[in-house]
């Protein structure tokens, strides 16, 4: 029995080129469709990982604070560039605390904290939100393996003095955690660069934003 011959079109180069152009298209287009549809939910899972990590440092509130739409970026005078914070308002709109972003150099690379500041300039609380250290040791920074970081609650620039701001290895108040000095050492240094950058621009960080007014609709 003999093999059905191709038609003509089939065997001519020009033909697998534009299948394969086709295909490739497709695919493609797919890919586009796909990303933009997912773009905006991965967006709103992010902006809401971020609001919880900020409430986990400001004090409680009875009222829709709404942290995310009150974000400063500050403009520092040396090498550390920006900073970004998050004010939280009280239903006067005063601003109550804020919450700040700091990283510093740990074992295995950044170790990002946000840090909780009230009015008088002393800490809410502080949470470690990213890092790379090494898993058994240098993660007991993160409250959900350790109550080490509760430490820096309610500690201010003064509490303690300026020379016992580091670990107790390098002559500090703080304690260090046992294979891990580097690690708590940056958590410590980000925590207290929050602090300095907070008493440097107290004024503008509790300077209440205005906010625009959602529009309102009709139901």
């Amino acid at each position: 029995m003999s093999t059905p011959q191709r038609p003509s079109y089939q065997q001519r180069t020009a033909y697998h080129v534009t299948l394969l152009g086709t295909v490739a298209l497709v695919c493609s287009t797919a890919l586009v469709i796909s990303d933009e549809q997912t773009r905006e939910q991965i967006k709103a899972a992010q902006q809401q990982r971020l609001a919880e990590q900020i409430m986990a440092v400001l004090p409680s509130t009875d009222y829709d604070a709404a942290p995310l739409e009150r974000e400063l970026e500050l403009e520092l005078s040396d090498e550390r560039g920006t900073a970004r914070a998050w004010q939280l308002s009280d239903g006067d709109e005063q601003i109550k605390a804020i919450a700040m972003e700091r990283s510093a150099q740990g074992y295995a690379g950044d170790i990002e904290v946000i840090v909780g500041i009230d009015r008088d300039g002393q800490v809410v609380a502080a949470r470690v939100t990213n890092h790379r250290e090494t898993p058994g040791l240098g993660d007991d920074i993160e409250a959900r393996r350790s109550d080490w970081i509760d430490q820096f609650e309610q500690r201010s620039l003064a509490d303690p003095s300026p020379e016992d701001w580091a670990v107790a290895k390098d002559g500090g108040e703080f304690d260090q955690i046992t294979g891990a000095t580097i690690s708590a050492r940056a958590v410590v240094e980000a925590v207290h660069d929050a602090l300095t950058i907070f008493a440097e621009h107290r004024d503008e960080l509790l300077a209440p934003q205005q906010i625009p007014a959602t529009d309102a609709t009709d139901e």
